[in-house]
């Protein structure tokens, strides 16, 4: 039986990159991917407001989020990897207000996704790996700093590790971070809750056994109110930024079984990486991600 999560979408998530190895044409592609399915015609899509810099303020220093502001190429800004301007930082902005309202909504409903996020790379005081602001950290640290939610689990399935992520939860009793990723890729690598760093070429099978296994050991030990899933699609083994070699079978598996086990605990999801050599394979990816948190596959 099929839930009806919540999507949140902007137009204006969709950057002007360039000749960029990020495709940022995806967002806009995913919303009309499912605009044309008919099995989402009941789902919602809300449309995000501007994350405040207050809101910001709840993980990111005051002199980071100054340069963002003003548009200054500081050393604080220029590991992003990204240009700087007015649309694209606005777009960073949005998109982080994007998954705080995913989190709002899977509070109320228990399941959402925002079409966009999962900027983990990003650090309290300097960006990193494509991400200006990390949109997940601030989403639960306003959600507690509201009291909506004391305790939040991170699920981190991206290739790269959230080490941006990993860093700010570093020393939270409040929050849990969890990651499988590829031990010998970018970046260098933070120490989160529970890291899982897995070799190159690691395929289907073992992947998903340890997923399995890890995701009971940490439902034994952290009892979450909100679960925040960063399903980037990158350990596809296509993937130009990935060394794992997971199938698109496997990663369907891979969602079902997040979805599965914390399917009594409010979720939402958030985009995050994915370079497949073909861009419509990413497209298909986060498409497939949408369908399985809707309980279509």
């Amino acid at each position: 039986m099929s839930t009806l999560p919540i999507f949140i979408y902007s137009e204006n998530y969709n950057m002007d990159l360039g000749e960029h190895v990020f495709p940022s044409v995806k967002y806009r592609v995913i919303r009309e991917a499912l605009r044309q399915d008919e099995r989402f015609q009941h789902h919602k899509f809300l449309e995000p407001l501007m994350l405040s810099y207050e809101e910001a303020g709840t993980v990111h220093k005051k002199p980071y989020l100054e340069d963002l502001k003003q548009l200054n190429f500081s050393k604080r800004v220029y590991r992003s990897e990204l240009p700087l301007n007015r649309m694209i930082v606005d777009a960073f902005f949005l998109g982080s207000g994007g998954t705080l309202l995913a989190a709002e909504m899977a509070l109320q409903h228990r399941l959402a996704m925002n079409l966009a996020g999962g900027f983990h790379h990003a650090f309290a005081d300097h960006a990193e790996g494509f991400c200006y602001l990390n949109d997940v950290a601030i989403a639960i640290r306003v959600l507690q700093k509201q009291k909506k939610i004391r305790k939040a689990l991170v699920i981190d399935l991206d290739v790269h590790q959230g080490n941006g992520t990993a860093r700010i939860f570093r020393n939270s009793r409040s929050v849990f971070t969890f990651s499988i990723h590829e031990e010998k890729n970018y970046p260098p690598k933070e120490k989160g809750s529970l890291n899982i760093g897995l070799e190159s070429g690691t395929s289907d099978e073992k992947y998903l056994q340890v997923l399995t296994d890890s995701l009971k050991q940490v439902r034994k030990k952290f009892k979450p109110d909100l679960v925040a899933y960063v399903a980037g699609v990158d350990p596809y083994e296509n993937d130009r930024l990935g060394g794992l070699s997971i199938s698109k079978e496997g990663l369907a598996t891979r969602d079902t079984i997040v979805r599965d086990t914390f399917s009594d605990i409010p979720m939402f999801a958030v985009l995050a990486g994915g370079y497949a050599i073909n861009t419509q394979d990413t497209v298909d990816l986060h498409v497939q991600t949408c369908e399985v948190l809707a309980g279509f596959r």
